[in-house]
């Protein structure tokens, strides 16, 4: 239990942290989105470019849990279609929301995870996974949009491709894997500069998760709220373990599939939402709950793959 508790309550500390600080406003508000943009754009790349840096790629089980996550994505994406298909009376705007409710990942809370469990081989482990998932979810969260929202109008491919190769977090994930196949040596000035900007990135990026929690619509879309937390928290688990067990993943390597498939949404998902038509206010809702949720749910998560 012990384990669990120094794992866990450092993450849970800065993002009630971050909470509190935006709430008691102790920082002017326009800090959080400079924040979120400085964290997402060039502390967690170089978090990531770090953790790639100097392991072999090719002696890690890559092509099982390319097989793990994107299988556990695409199931968890069928399990939230098949549910909306059978209670039509929601609309499109709102099954977007259920969608990335039930389909993103929060990579903060999952990296830092990782890392305090499993040091830096965990870390180096869930940022490939992550990578692989990001990747799938772009295209599966586009794609959706597109056609709930945007009347099923023909899927703009190019837009979904830039999107993609602008994402910052894969952009950091083939930056490091360039560097190990090229066999390039970084200066050791270039590589602990990049060793301390991903120090900020957790801590930050914690603290901005908190920070955007918001409670004005916990009352509504009481539903959507608990099918998609429902797939979050014990769906996507069950699923991701079943998978690694299937495919004979490693002990380490399939815990931390589990916990990528354990943590809350993205906040991202609020933005993406409000900048293509989607229902922001109960995407804030989900986010905000499953945040909360995860308060409870993870420890358990924890705990099981523990013993």
């Amino acid at each position: 239990m012990l384990t669990i508790t120094n794992a866990l309550f450092p993450l849970l500390a800065l993002i009630t942290a971050g909470f509190v600080i935006r709430r008691l406003e102790w920082l002017n508000p326009s800090f959080w989105p400079a924040a979120e943009k400085l964290t997402y754009f060039f502390l967690m790349p170089a978090t990531l470019i770090n953790s790639m840096y100097g392991k072999k790629i090719g002696s890690t089980p890559w092509v099982r849990m390319l097989l793990t996550v994107e299988g556990g994505i695409l199931a968890s994406a069928l399990l939230v279609t098949l549910w909306w298909l059978l209670k039509r009376e929601m609309g499109g705007a709102a099954f977007t929301t259920l969608f990335q409710g039930g389909v993103r990942f929060n990579s903060f809370v999952a990296l830092a995870l990782a890392e305090n469990i499993y040091g830096s081989d965990g870390l180096f482990m869930a940022a490939m996974g992550g990578g692989f998932m990001i990747i799938l979810i772009n295209l599966l969260t586009v794609t959706v949009f597109s056609l709930a929202v945007g009347g099923g109008r023909k899927i703009d491919i190019k837009r979904v491709a830039l999107d993609i190769m602008r994402n910052p977090l894969i952009i950091g994930c083939l930056i490091g894997v360039g560097i190990n196949g090229a066999g390039i040596t970084l200066p050791s000035a270039i590589n602990g500069t990049l060793a301390l900007a991903g120090k900020a990135a957790f801590p930050i990026g914690l603290m901005a998760v908190g920070a955007a929690c918001k409670f004005s619509h916990l009352g509504r879309n009481s539903q959507l709220l608990v099918v998609s937390s429902f797939v979050q928290f014990i769906c996507k688990p069950v699923i991701a373990w079943s998978m690694a067990r299937a495919l004979g993943l490693p002990d380490m390597a399939a815990s931390v599939a589990v916990l990528l498939f354990s943590v809350p949404t993205a906040p991202s998902a609020y933005i993406l939402s409000r900048q293509m038509g989607g229902d922001h206010d109960g995407m804030a809702l989900v986010i905000t709950a499953q945040t909360c949720i995860s308060f409870l749910t993870l420890p358990v998560t924890i705990l099981l793959l523990l013993h």
